[in-house]
């Protein structure tokens, strides 16, 4: 069975493991082609998927929103997937990774090595800052989608100029 995007906000609990988010159970939603998309960066993934982050209602609200649609990257899934497993788990990493491929409500970038070269460039010249190579991806990504919002729960996006959810 092919899991659905939103039943991301049904919960599960398994012992011993952190409060989660069950990736099942929720119809799809129709998302009409004008609403600009948001980036989503690992860190709203993240929370959207553990209910006992500080952020995951804020991040589950905005999912849950009529139209909503988001843009994020093979780079900020894997980082979601290694998160995910050190977090939780493989099962748990591999349902939350499937599901956000599938979405409609969800366009995953394949950057090409010409942005990855730009990103690896963005990286040497912020030295004073935290960015990781997933980081500078995205926001290379962004500039080049004319994304101008990102879903992110870091200060990254809001450094580099963008506007930031939540």
């Amino acid at each position: 069975m092919t899991e659905s995007f939103t039943g991301v906000l049904t919960h599960l609990t398994t012992p011993g493991a952190p409060t989660r988010t069950k990736i099942e159970d929720m119809a799809p939603r129709s998302v009409p082609a004008s609403t600009p998309p948001l980036f989503v960066d690992t860190s709203a993934w993240f929370d959207l998927v553990f209910a006992g982050s500080p952020c995951h209602q804020v991040i589950a609200d905005v999912v849950r929103a009529p139209g909503a649609r988001f843009v994020t990257s093979t780079y900020v899934l894997a980082e979601l997937t290694a998160l995910l497993l050190v977090r939780a788990n493989h099962a748990l990493a591999a349902r939350a990774v499937t599901c956000l491929r599938a979405a409609p409500e969800v366009q995953v970038v394949h950057p090409d090595e010409g942005e990855e070269l730009r990103a690896w460039a963005l990286f040497l010249q912020r030295p004073d800052k935290s960015y990781t190579l997933t980081d500078c991806l995205s926001f290379v990504i962004m500039r080049r989608l004319a994304l101008t919002t990102a879903l992110a729960t870091d200060d990254h996006f809001r450094q580099e100029g963008f506007l930031v959810v939540p």
